[in-house]
């Protein structure tokens, strides 16, 4: 997509309804959007243990994003191990890098400083969050992106996302709910190839090598989280390394649409991948589980023991004697 920029300042939408339209009709787009919305036909949920489930799903996902955000921001690799213990309020950690810690710190104090954003519309939140990300934005560039959010947060109130009628049931969601989700996964990623672009072409971050500049975008990937959470569909997440190949694939222009294109084809997949692992870890059994490899044990031991008596004559006399 292209942003027009004009003295520091964005004219005209950031996001169009052609766009959006466009983005909407992508079979990876509904793809996910499909994935999404059985995730979200889960609710209510109905069990203390699928409650529990998504409350530990929760957690996770903001220490498996902070790890992200902080391997990018460092150009260190992160252990899960020392995300957690940050993310549990360790401000040290023996043996590991204090430029590490201080990273997680950082991408922490963001993720609260903008998750009111979520409930309340006020992008001045995701602003003071990037600022704590330490982002190498000049004036203008904070100004361009201040203006950016807002033009989001104008889409997301303009009243064309439609509602969905899923009552939790856990069925197949129909078509109405599918689109639903369509329609709001195709603003998440078009806002993020608008931020992108914005950040590129006003900060001068467009650089041939994309690990170079990678941490100015930081803000986008935890934004992007508070925006699905604003508009009803679960929090997505990417990787360090696919959140650098996200920004690689932005940055291959070659026609008017083909950056949204090429952004929209590789991050959808990977929405649908993270809203299939969230729909299995809230419906995750540890009784069913635990019964099912008891059962499975005590069929190898059946087996075991039908092999190794196959071949003794069989007694015509002797009862017959269940394995």
């Amino acid at each position: 997509m292209a942003v027009d920029i004009g003295g520091g300042i964005i004219s005209g939408g950031i996001i169009s309804d052609g766009e959006l339209a466009r983005l909407a009709l992508m079979p990876e787009v509904r793809d996910a959007a499909q994935a999404g919305a059985e995730l979200i036909g889960l609710w209510p949920l109905q069990t203390a243990q699928q409650l529990a489930n998504d409350a530990k799903y929760a957690e996770d996902l903001q220490v498996r994003v902070g790890r992200s955000a902080a391997q990018v921001l460092t150009d260190e690799d992160i252990s899960m191990a020392d995300a957690e213990f940050v993310y549990e309020g360790a401000v040290d950690i023996p043996g590991r890098s204090q430029s590490i810690v201080d990273a997680l710190l950082d991408v922490y104090d963001a993720y609260e400083q903008m998750e009111g954003y979520s409930s309340t519309g006020d992008t001045s939140l995701v602003m003071a969050g990037s600022g704590d990300l330490r982002v190498d934005w000049d004036e203008r560039t904070v100004e361009a992106v201040a203006q950016g959010l807002e033009q989001i947060e104008t889409t997301v109130l303009s009243g064309s996302l439609t509602g969905s009628e899923q009552d939790g049931s856990g069925e197949r969601p129909n078509e109405a709910d599918v689109e639903s989700v369509t329609q709001r996964l195709a603003v998440v990623l078009a806002a993020v190839g608008a931020l992108f672009e914005v950040i590129d072409t006003v900060g001068g971050f467009d650089k041939p090598s994309v690990r170079d500049t990678a941490h100015n975008f930081i803000p986008v990937m935890l934004y992007i989280n508070e925006l699905c959470e604003r508009i009803a569909i679960p929090r997505i997440y990417l990787s360090s390394r696919q959140f650098e190949d996200a920004l690689d694939k932005h940055r291959q222009r070659s026609g008017e649409n083909s950056t949204a294109d090429a952004l929209t084809s590789f991050v959808a997949p990977i929405v649908k991948a993270e809203w299939e692992k969230h729909r299995n870890d809230v419906m995750f059994d540890p009784v069913a589980v635990k019964q099912a490899e008891k059962e499975k044990e005590e069929k190898l031991k059946k087996d075991k023991l039908a092999e190794k008596f196959k071949d003794v004559p069989e007694d015509k006399d002797k009862p017959p004697v269940e394995l």
